[in-house]
């Protein structure tokens, strides 16, 4: 009986939304209020749940995509230095004079007196 005066008290609202909210002629208007109330608090409590049960089932599946996507993350290779085998002292010699040509060039360049 309750969920049949809910459906109507539902379709009541929806179909006479631009009417005043008067009671129905030999209907309590008292027990009408408090059954348009139940109603409303009870359509109110349905949309609640479902957006709790939405956000469950987004956070759920957010859990899954982020467990998805660090199982197929790669792990990177470690970077393991090598030292450099030892050279002749003549090569280390032209790779150092070079080296220095290079950054005196760069030096010069820097120190150039703007036109």
């Amino acid at each position: 009986m309750r969920i049949l005066t809910g459906l109507i008290l539902t379709g009541l609202t929806a179909s006479g939304a631009a009417h005043a909210q008067i009671a129905p002629y030999g209907v309590d208007p008292h027990r009408y209020q408090v059954e348009r109330h139940q109603a409303r608090m009870e359509s109110l409590r349905l949309q609640a749940d479902a957006r709790a049960d939405t956000a469950r089932r987004l956070d759920t599946e957010t859990r899954l995509t982020l467990r998805e996507l660090e199982a197929r993350r790669q792990s990177p290779t470690p970077y393991v230095e090598y030292a450099s085998p030892p050279v002749e002292p003549a090569v280390t010699a032209e790779r150092h004079r070079r080296t220095r040509e290079a950054v005196t060039q760069i030096d010069d360049w820097l120190a150039r007196t703007p036109d």
